[in-house]
């Protein structure tokens, strides 16, 4: 538990260390944040942050700067407060005030005013349910591997592989896809998704199978979650505008992790799943690319239609800022879907 003192040190190095990406030191903490405490207080307090794990010296006469482990006590310590100026709140009114008519176009408005405004990479996704299942099929492989197929009214999901376990033979596979046709049929792809395990399907004759019917679900969940995805990014080039990227090879390890899309689609959906919640993911620990920050927020985009907006840049991100332009983002794009764009 941290002293009341202690928090104001931390949250001040890290201000200082996201305005200026240089090491902090005591002498500054008290002249920019704290004037009525001593050097010495303060030195003493950032050398115990330290020891805790919250600071880092990189060099035995530098300044200290924020861990990962700080990052993530200043977001959940972050109160809330509009960092954007009246002219920036206007620029995204009239930017996204522009007659557009797809969901497509209006992805793609976003994700371009977000990295104009807070010079981070945008990513905007869009997760599209509303396919009604026609039919699911399990085919033997003949391996050892079973693959797990959907068919909707205008798609074909085919990606799942499952483990078959010994003994699994034709007929079972046959029941089982009786007893996924019986429940899932005719239902859209958002209610299979959020169906949860254990459930009907699984009765007295399939117990001993309750593993596999649970794996089959949970690839067929995430096979129909990737195929209903629709990924625009905008502004990776703007990741090696921050200093920590300054680096050839740094550049060239974040860049590549851009190029995943589907992973960092992943990334920005793991939230939870309910519209307007807000998402912050510091570093690897908690799935973010290594040494970035994941920042989204989850709006509704339509029936059995939703999408995340984000962005993503370095653990040294303008935290409020970025906050208080998706926040304001989010608000204008719900008010277009609901007065039909």
């Amino acid at each position: 538990m941290l002293s009341d003192r202690k928090k104001k040190i931390l949250c001040a190095v890290v201000d200082s260390y996201i305005e200026t990406a240089s090491p902090v030191a005591s002498k500054e903490i008290q002249q920019e944040y704290l004037p009525d405490c001593s050097s010495a207080t303060i030195r003493n307090e950032l050398s115990a942050l330290e020891s805790m794990g919250y600071l880092i010296q990189p060099h035995v006469s530098a300044g200290r700067i924020p861990s990962e482990k700080a990052f993530r006590f200043y977001v959940n310590e972050l109160i809330y407060e509009s960092d954007i100026s009246a002219e920036e709140a206007e620029m995204i009114e009239r930017y996204l005030g522009r007659k557009v008519g797809s969901l497509e176009e209006v992805m793609t408005a976003v994700t371009h005013i977000i990295a104009e405004i807070t010079n981070y990479t945008s990513v905007a996704v869009k997760e599209d349910m509303s396919d009604t299942i026609k039919g699911i099929k399990l085919l033997d492989l003949d391996n050892g591997k079973l693959l797990v197929v959907i068919v909707t009214d205008s798609r074909v999901l085919k990606d799942g592989m499952v483990d078959l376990p010994d003994g699994f033979g034709e007929n079972m596979i046959a029941q089982a896809q009786r007893w996924l046709n019986k429940i899932f049929c005719g239902k859209h792809v958002s209610e299979f998704i959020n169906f949860d395990y254990p459930f009907a399907l699984v009765n007295e004759e399939f117990a001993q199978y309750n593993a596999l019917f649970k794996k089959i679900i949970d690839v067929l969940k995430k096979v129909s979650l990737m195929n209903g995805m629709d990924v625009e990014m905008y502004g990776e080039n703007k990741m090696l505008a921050h200093t920590e990227y300054a680096n050839v090879e740094d550049a060239r390890k974040i860049l590549a992790q851009m190029e995943n899309k589907e992973k960092i689609a992943e990334i920005l959906t793991n939230d939870g799943g309910e519209n307007g919640s807000v998402t912050v993911k510091i570093g690897a620990e908690e799935n973010a690319p290594e040494g970035c920050a994941v920042v989204t927020t989850r709006i509704s985009l339509g029936d059995n239609v939703s999408g995340s907006i984000g962005v993503i840049g370095p653990v040294r991100m303008n935290y409020r800022k970025v906050l208080a332009v998706l926040d304001k983002i989010s608000e204008i794009v719900i008010d277009m879907i609901g007065r039909g764009r």
